[in-house]
C-alpha cells in the first residue's frame, strides 16, 4: 500500500473501533432501570466488548488518573467518531436513526473540549463512590440527556 492508502485505511480502522467501543455504550444507557438479570447481561457484554476489543471501557479510574491532555484526545476522539457517524447519516438518509449520536450531537452542541473534561472531571471529584461508571455514562448524565426530550430510539427519558 501506498503511504496515503495506509494513513486512510489506519483512519478508518480507527474510526470503526472507536465506533465499536461506543456502542457499547448504548447498552449501559438503555440499561439504567433494568432487573438484576439485565444487569449481568450488560456486565456481560462490557466483559465482551473488553476482550473482543482488546481495550476496555473507560471509567473514572482510569480518567482521574490520565493527564489533561489524554482526557482532550479521548474527548476529540469521542467527538471525531460522532461526527463521522453523523455526516454519514446526512449524507446517506438510509443511515438516519434516532441513535446515541445523534442525541450526543444535539446534548453537546457547540461545547468546548475543555469544559467537557472540566465537566467530567467534576463528577467523578463530587461522585467518588461512581469511579466504576464508564465516562460515556458520565456524558450522557450530565451533558446530553439534559439537553434532549427524548431518549435513544425516541423512547421516553427515565426520571433520575
Amino acid at each position: 500500500m501506498k503511504s496515503k492508502s495506509k494513513a486512510q485505511f489506519a483512519v478508518i480502522c480507527l474510526a470503526v473501533f472507536l465506533l465499536l467501543g461506543f456502542t457499547g455504550y448504548s447498552f449501559v444507557v438503555m440499561a439504567e432501570e433494568i432487573s438484576p438479570q439485565q444487569k449481568i447481561d450488560r456486565k456481560a457484554v462490557e466483559k465482551g466488548l473488553d476482550e473482543s476489543l482488546g481495550m476496555p471501557v473507560l471509567k473514572g479510574d482510569l480518567w482521574m488518573k490520565m493527564t489533561h491532555d489524554e482526557k482532550v484526545a479521548f474527548i476529540w476522539g469521542f467527538g471525531h467518531v460522532v461526527s463521522i457517524e453523523y455526516y454519514l447519516m446526512e449524507k446517506f438518509p438510509e443511515l438516519k436513526r434516532d441513535s446515541f449520536v445523534a442525541k450526543a450531537v444535539v446534548g453537546m452542541d457547540n461545547t468546548p473540549m475543555n469544559e467537557v473534561v472540566a465537566r467530567v472531571d467534576r463528577y467523578y471529584d463530587m461522585h467518588p463512590d461512581d469511579i466504576g461508571k464508564p465516562v460515556t455514562s458520565v456524558l450522557w448524565d450530565t451533558m446530553i440527556r439534559p439537553n434532549i426530550r427524548t431518549g435513544i430510539a425516541g423512547q421516553p427519558l427515565k426520571s433520575q
